[in-house]
């Protein structure tokens, strides 16, 4: 076992599951007619699941924080730690991106479900579909079918500075940037807020959308140097991210469903704190939790999370279409149709997802082996 690949921990595949699961079911929330009460909390518990990828990028910073302390006196600290990621985000990324792009040429659906300006298209390639300079003039960066990978653009501008400060700072002055960093982080959208409204694309950039890194970030150092994070800030982390999305929930319930000022401002961070919590929480040994984290058919969601959720929006779009064109059956359905409809396109996602795991991703993640981090013997 080399020091950047500690032992495996079921249980963060466990929440790797329930991340995936949460993302899947907010995209599929929209498509329940709510024509009644029980309707109505369908969509308002299943469309915050969006708050899945807030783990995500939670989960992220724990885990690239850890491997890049464990690694930051190897000698090739870089080239190890970036060929590692490439390895493992961009072949069904770009697989994915040019496929859809070639088949856009060529149909005039799949054009539709794309941004229609060219520089956008291009800005996917460079992980920057994001940035402003990247969308049409005066238009937000509207949903499509890779839309969802601006997300995939965040972890990647920050994988560009992280490695570079956990290098040249100490972990006590780490430990304070994060935390200068995330304190910052709701003024900082409030200002945006304020400044241009709620606008879509300015709550998908790096800076309004660090607090889940950044939080992860904290675990990972804080891991280092207890051992495990201080129960207490575990707890407090639960307690104050749990406070601002129950306030939310209480207060202004209707940003469940359609975000806006709270959710795009402290929303964020709460669920960031929450999903906090739940990571500290996993590393201790509460046997309720852990049974849960540990089950099987979560932990094996979790291994081919990446995938499904860069296939899923695709396979949504294409049954859609198949309902729409084929069947002649108007979405949003009745509560009784959409969710076995939505049941049935989450499996379907997850066997493609599987299926390109087993086939094609297994194969190039074997030649990891070949960037494994090299120490100097003493």
């Amino acid at each position: 076992m080399i020091p950047s690949e500690p032992r495996h921990k079921p249980e963060l595949d466990g929440i790797r599951g329930i991340a995936i699961i949460a993302v899947m079911l907010s995209h599929g929330g929209p498509l329940i007619h709510r024509g009644g009460m029980i309707s109505k909390l369908f969509v308002s518990a299943m469309i915050p699941g969006w708050s899945g990828v807030e783990l995500f990028f939670t989960l992220s910073g724990f885990l690239i924080t850890g491997i890049l302390l464990r690694t930051k006196h190897a000698e090739n600290f870089f080239s190890s730690f970036y060929m590692r990621r490439i390895l493992r985000i961009s072949p069904i990324y770009y697989l994915t991106l040019t496929v859809i792009l070639i088949l856009a040429a060529h149909s005039s659906w799949w054009n539709s479900m794309l941004p229609a300006a060219e520089r956008t298209r291009v800005s996917y390639y460079f992980y920057l579909q994001n940035w402003p300079i990247a969308w049409p003039h005066g238009i937000e960066l509207r949903a499509n079918v890779i839309g969802h990978f601006w997300s995939l653009a965040v972890e990647e501008q920050f994988y560009l500075i992280w490695p570079l400060l956990v290098l040249l700072l100490p972990e006590t002055g780490l430990l304070w940037l994060c935390s200068v960093l995330l304190a910052l982080a709701i003024p900082f959208r409030v200002l945006f807020f304020h400044r241009i409204g709620g606008d879509y694309g300015f709550i998908h950039l790096l800076p309004t959308r660090i607090d889940g890194l950044l939080v992860g970030s904290i675990c990972a150092l804080l891991s280092r140097r207890n051992g495990r994070i201080p129960v207490r800030l575990v707890y407090s982390a639960l307690a104050t991210g749990g406070g601002i999305i129950g306030y939310i929930a209480v207060f202004h319930h209707h940003e469940l469903v359609g975000t806006y000022r709270y959710m795009e401002t402290i929303g964020y961070t709460g669920f960031a704190l929450l999903s906090g919590g739940l990571i500290g929480l996993s590393q201790y040994p509460r046997p309720m939790l852990l049974k849960i984290l540990r089950m099987r058919w979560l932990t094996e969601t979790g291994k081919y999370s990446y995938g499904i959720y860069v296939y899923h929006i695709p396979i949504y779009a294409v049954f859609d279409h198949m309902v729409a064109t084929r069947l002649g059956l108007p979405l949003p359905a009745p509560i009784h149709l959409a969710l076995p409809y939505v049941a049935l396109m989450i499996a379907c996602s997850f066997l493609v997802a599987k299926i390109s795991y087993d086939l094609f991703e297994s194969k190039i993640l074997a030649l990891k082996v070949y960037f494994k981090p090299t120490f100097v013997r003493s």
